[in-house]
């Protein structure tokens, strides 16, 4: 059964918004991004969650969010936070009517590019980008219909997720 959801999982810097942004336009698809959706529900940014509430009280809201997105949004685009994947339930709604999309980008790529106003921590510490990818790449391939590597011609990288999906997603 094609679904009809396209979920874009991966690191963050990885280029998921960017893509899949491009993307929305090629297939003529809405996009939402969750950390956008979750800024505007909780009226404040990513980084000010997490200074003020810490990392448990973002995770519940992701999950919220993820719930939310993924039982109620048809053919749509979604971009996640990198670390959606920490957690089962979030997949398991994502999943219901979506197909997910790993980008996989090489650390050294993220960090030519990283945003260091957005990612203060990321930038700064570039081996913590390193032990995230070493934390994270099992659960984005364990949850990945399909997987696509970014590299650094971003033409190339929405053509490639395009042509991934296709096939898969109701048109």
């Amino acid at each position: 059964m094609k679904k009809s959801n396209i979920v874009l999982i991966g690191m963050s810097g990885a280029g998921k918004s960017t893509v899949g942004i491009a993307l929305s336009f090629k297939m003529r698809m809405p996009f939402v991004d969750m950390d956008n959706y979750i800024e505007r529900t909780q009226k404040m940014t990513i980084s000010k969650i997490f200074e003020t509430r810490g990392n448990e009280y973002f995770r519940d809201i992701e999950a919220k969010a993820a719930k939310h997105i993924g039982l109620s949004y048809r053919h749509t685009i979604v971009s996640t936070g990198g670390g959606v994947i920490l957690r089962p339930e979030n997949m398991k709604y994502l999943k219901k009517n979506g197909v997910v999309v790993y980008i996989n980008r090489s650390v050294e790529n993220i960090l030519k590019t990283l945003n260091a106003e957005k990612r203060p921590l990321l930038k700064n510490n570039p081996q913590k980008l390193y032990d995230m990818y070493e934390e994270r790449h099992e659960l984005y391939l364990k949850y990945a219909d399909v997987v696509v590597v970014n590299g650094s011609d971003f033409k190339s990288g929405v053509q490639n997720v395009y042509d991934a999906v296709k096939g898969l997603v109701k048109q």
